[in-house]
């Protein structure tokens, strides 16, 4: 039970806060975001640091990378290597010797071993009206040779898809927004590709997976192991969600538990410090007065 909640306490815990500890003329573009001024004095005469914003400047940052090629350039050579295969990418001439392909589940996959993987998939016999739809082009502030975008995209399985489909089955097909980047390389060539990052999972026909197994679970064709299917909780997962659940009502029941002994404990106290009055004192010291017998009874 205490693992338990140890775990809850480490899992839930806030985010520490970020101070900068040097006046912002010092500081670097990734420091010096914080629209406050360093070193505000406190009435005591101490010195606190301020707090630096959450929002980054990305013009700064990009500048501070410094990267041959600039954000337009990059995401103009994301665009060409996306429809060199109608949205996913595969003309080896636009690929570094050590490229590397990956998703949530595949990979790391060599330049090779992607060209050919990709090539077995008729994504445009499967899906005649398919229709991509990327969006949100930007260049990663921090890595200043990635684009990041979004990727969706909806068809309809009218033909086949082998070796998966060998015959259409005629089911829609929508994406769910899916996270996914380019890395290039001072040549502009890519060197790192990543797709099938779900955003969000109930969005979509595809239980919540990304790449080729959402397609296939659209279509009716899931492939046969987990990592191919929807997320479903393990038993696990399932059984520390009820010991978390037990460890917080035990908690609740503690609180409210101490919550009654300090306000009994506060009353008992007032009862015992409330100011006594002379009736109040003669009511505690008077002794009735005995009877004495009738000598003549």
């Amino acid at each position: 039970m205490r693992c338990a909640v140890a775990a809850v306490a480490l899992g839930l815990a806030g985010e520490c806060s970020a101070f900068c500890a040097s006046p912002a003329g010092a500081l670097p573009a990734r420091a010096a975001v914080s629209s406050a001024a360093c070193g505000r004095a406190t009435p005591l005469g101490v010195t606190m640091a301020a707090k630096k914003s959450i929002f980054v400047d990305e013009a700064a940052l990009l500048k501070e990378q410094g990267f041959a090629r600039s954000p337009e350039d990059l995401i103009a050579r994301a665009k060409t290597f996306l429809e060199s295969r109608g949205g996913f990418g595969a003309d080896p001439a636009l690929m570094a010797d050590e490229f590397k392909f990956m998703g949530p589940v595949v990979g790391p996959l060599s330049k090779d071993a992607f060209v050919k993987a990709i090539g077995s998939v008729d994504m445009e016999t499967a899906f005649p009206d398919f229709q991509g739809e990327f969006y949100a082009f930007s260049v990663d502030p921090f890595e200043g040779n990635r684009v990041w975008y979004i990727a969706r995209g909806r068809g309809t399985n009218t033909g086949p898809l082998p070796p998966f489909a060998p015959a259409a089955t005629n089911r829609p097909l929508e994406n769910p927004p899916q996270a996914c980047s380019l890395t290039f390389n001072e040549e502009g060539l890519v060197t790192k590709y990543t797709i099938g990052y779900v955003m969000d999972r109930t969005v979509g026909t595809t239980g919540g997976l990304g790449g080729l197994y959402g397609v296939l679970y659209s279509i009716g064709k899931p492939l046969p192991f987990p990592e191919a299917k929807p997320w479903k909780m393990s038993k696990r997962y399932r059984l520390f969600n009820k010991v978390v659940a037990c460890a917080h009502m035990r908690a609740r029941a503690s609180a409210r538990a101490r919550a009654h002994a300090r306000s009994l404990d506060h009353n008992l106290k007032r009862i015992h410090m409330r100011p006594r009055t002379r009736a109040h004192d003669d009511a505690l010291t008077h002794t009735p007065p005995q009877r004495t017998p009738n000598a003549g009874g």
